[in-house]
């Protein structure tokens, strides 16, 4: 049983769009994975600890980002969004691959690919996460996660409604579609 837990979090990464992955960290330290599914970039949510297999791993050729965050509820997440976001944003326009990951892949990294769904692709927080779920269905922000995420559904909404919302960026490096068809 602890094996298959394991298994489904720590040692699993899964797909959330093209560009996208979350797992957990034994799936991070493995480089037969990270070649295998292209992985150009890491986000990874934890500080470097080298007391376990992963815990300060860096594969050759990849860049890494590293947020000490610790699953607390209390952990101010929101105050590495833009730092998150931006790095993710820069891998997607280089044509690249993220896996964002934690310890398990349940909370954190939860956390910060809802908000790569809700910003860089455009969905409201039950959007991205039916979404997230399909893709993994283990993940579960804590509590005062889901909280900092509601709260940037809650201003991303009334943004839109006032109309004020930027174009959703193309994250494939083109302009957004309004530019386009000016040109």
């Amino acid at each position: 049983m602890r094996r298959a837990v394991f298994e489904s979090t720590c040692g699993s990464a899964a797909p959330v769009d093209e560009h996208v992955h979350i797992g957990g960290y034994a799936a991070a330290a493995d480089p037969a994975r990270a070649r295998r599914e292209g992985y150009t970039h890491v986000l990874k949510l934890f500080a470097d600890d080298p007391s376990y297999p992963g815990g300060s791993h860096r594969h050759p050729g990849l860049e890494y980002l590293v947020v000490g965050a610790a699953d607390e509820p209390d952990f101010p997440l929101d105050r590495h969004f833009a730092e998150c976001l931006r790095f993710i944003q820069r891998a997607i326009g280089a044509g690249g691959k993220v896996l964002v990951h934690c310890h398990a892949g349940v909370s954190r990294s939860a956390t910060i690919v809802l908000l790569h769904l809700m910003i860089n692709r455009g969905l409201s927080l039950a959007e991205a996460w039916a979404h997230l779920k399909a893709a993994r269905p283990v993940a579960n922000p804590n509590p005062g996660f889901w909280a900092l995420l509601d709260d940037v559904d809650r201003r991303a909404a009334r943004i839109r409604r006032e109309g004020r919302a930027p174009p959703r960026p193309d994250l494939a490096g083109r302009p957004p579609a309004a530019d386009r068809r000016a040109g």
